[in-house]
């Protein structure tokens, strides 16, 4: 790690003044001494910069590993006096973090990679690397959030917010990437080894550092209800599904108050029904629920393992695409 680390170089460093006396009031000997202290200041100012990026390389605590990715990236190397060329961006130390908190988690998959034509580190996961790499993007009218994008597309994967503590997961994108654009051209296995690496990144940041995560469709946990875009579904689009399940060799049944279940291979079942309104006569917006003994099974699981579902999804996507918050997602 430490040779691909050597290689980022960023073109603009953070420029910084500090406070120093006016030469005109200082003697020819007290410039040199001003000066001197001025070079020291910054010397310690990179050295203590150098402890921090060794705490973000080295350290075996998960919570030294956030405290250094917090300070790096709040932290000003240069100084008015010394400027160091080569420099990390935020987004390289955001990558490290992720890569180390997935190390310290014993979790492979990820691989970190610097880039000597762009000069920025990058992940790639192997299996799909030659598709598409991965980076931070950082919106200009919002100073601690950041997206994790696909670098190619620039589809937004999640948003992340170390401030706020909190990371949103972008249904869309991850159906446009991975079910889309990616499914017919990539290993089905190698799709699976990467959803499953970045709901381990969800599920991470949420029990070591108490993060408020929303996984969207790649939520498995049998609690987990997932919200359709469109609140008063057409019942054509119900009908279509009875005739594609009979189809593809399975039955969806009619259940209780309007809706419809869906019994899959090991136990595992998929319904779609309307939401009570205690506050109305009437039934509320339409939801969708994967049910599975073991609750390792998310919507995107059951999209990527039967063809007929993937089809009648992303056919009538306007209507039942899961929603994305759209507080991060437009």
């Amino acid at each position: 790690m430490s040779d691909s680390l050597n290689k980022t170089v960023t073109f603009q460093p953070h420029q910084t003044k500090q406070a120093s006396p006016s030469p005109a009031t200082l003697s020819t000997t007290g410039r040199l001494m001003s000066y001197n202290d001025q070079l020291k200041a910054g010397l310690q100012n990179g050295i203590g910069f150098t402890r921090l990026l060794d705490q973000l390389i080295s350290t075996t605590s998960t919570q030294e590993l956030f405290q250094a990715v917090a300070d790096l990236t709040a932290y000003h190397l240069d100084t008015a006096y010394i400027v160091f060329p080569q420099q990390y961006s935020r987004s390289d130390f955001y990558l490290i973090f992720l890569n180390r908190l997935l190390d310290l988690h014993q979790l492979s998959g990820v691989v970190l990679q610097s880039s000597d034509q762009y000069h920025e580190l990058y992940h790639e996961y192997p299996g799909i690397n030659a598709a598409g790499y991965f980076v931070f993007k950082f919106p200009e009218n919002d100073p601690s959030g950041a997206y994790y994008i696909e670098k190619n597309s620039q589809l937004e994967l999640f948003y992340l917010d170390f401030t706020k503590h909190l990371l949103r997961f972008n249904s869309h994108t991850l159906t446009q990437l991975l079910l889309v654009d990616y499914y017919p051209k990539l290993d089905h296995q190698n799709i699976k080894k990467f959803a499953t690496i970045l709901l381990a990144i969800g599920n991470y940041l949420k029990r070591d550092f108490g993060f408020d995560v929303d996984f969207g469709l790649l939520d498995p946990i049998n609690s987990c209800v997932y919200q359709i875009s469109e609140p008063d579904l057409p019942t054509t689009i119900i009908d279509q599904l009875f005739v594609i399940a009979a189809k593809g060799g399975k039955m969806l049944e009619a259940g209780a108050d309007q809706s419809a279940v869906l019994k899959l291979d090991n136990d595992v079942t998929v319904t779609i029904f309307r939401e009570a309104d205690p506050q109305q006569a009437h039934f509320g917006e339409w939801l969708l629920k994967v049910w599975d003994p073991q609750q390792t099974i998310s919507w995107f699981d059951v999209l990527l393992h039967y063809q007929f579902l993937r089809g009648w999804y992303l056919n009538n996507l306007p209507s039942l695409e899961i929603k994305a918050d759209l507080q991060y997602f437009s």
